[in-house]
């Protein structure tokens, strides 16, 4: 009985000895080797890409936390870059109706922005918009502008160079002429104050805003 279990362990033995000098030979040492290796590459790189993504992830979600307000001034920045005229313009060099031009829709964005919400019927603020954004309107809050607000010398040329240029057609409406020249300055003055500086159009924006409150009751 013992014999016959050591001949068992011995062709056990010899059998694994067989099969691993059958597979020591280069070529299946190059086969196993290769795609052993080619296996540990891909979880390696699996592992790494894995690694990688929760790295980044992590980053990102620590700049969120703490440079979020920094990452949304860098944004409005930009922002406002879009909205801008390109850098090279000179809003001294510019003509009043073109500085008007654009004050118009500065005012007219604040405008709409202000009363958008709560919501209401379009009608009714259309009419609320229509109300404010007109040459009666725009020259009566220019009148208390120039009262309370202190300009410089250079916006007080602004808006001289606004009230004398020429009007259109369209302008020259029921309200008297010196109304639509009221308009017309305020407009340019936004518009040269929105290239120019605009840390100072937040300034009379904000003085606006102001007015507005006590008009609506607030």
């Amino acid at each position: 009985m013992t014999l016959h279990l050591n001949i068992h362990v011995t062709l056990a033995w010899l059998l694994l000895l067989a099969y691993v000098s059958a597979f020591s030979s280069p070529g299946h040492t190059f086969k196993l080797n290769s795609h052993t290796s080619r296996q540990k590459v891909h979880h390696d790189q699996l592992k790494q890409r894995s690694n990688g993504l929760v790295i980044r992830e992590k980053t990102l979600r620590s700049k969120k936390h703490t440079n979020g307000s920094s990452l949304q001034e860098s944004n409005g920045d930009l922002f406002t870059e879009l909205m801008s005229p390109i850098s090279s313009a000179q809003p001294d060099q510019m003509s009043a109706s073109s500085l008007a031009y654009l004050g118009d829709v500065v005012f007219e964005l604040f405008i709409r922005s202000r009363y958008v919400w709560p919501q209401r019927r379009m009608p009714v603020l259309q009419n609320t918009v229509v109300g404010l954004v007109n040459a009666e309107a725009q020259s009566k809050l220019l009148q208390k502008f120039i009262d309370e607000f202190s300009l410089s010398s250079a916006e007080q040329t602004v808006l001289s160079r606004g009230r004398n240029a020429s009007l259109t057609a369209r302008k020259k409406g029921k309200g008297g002429e010196s109304m639509y020249q009221d308009s017309t300055a305020f407009e340019a003055l936004l518009g040269y104050t929105y290239i120019n500086d605009k840390v100072r159009l937040t300034e009379m924006i904000s003085w606006i805003k102001l007015e507005l409150d006590k008009m609506d009751g607030m």
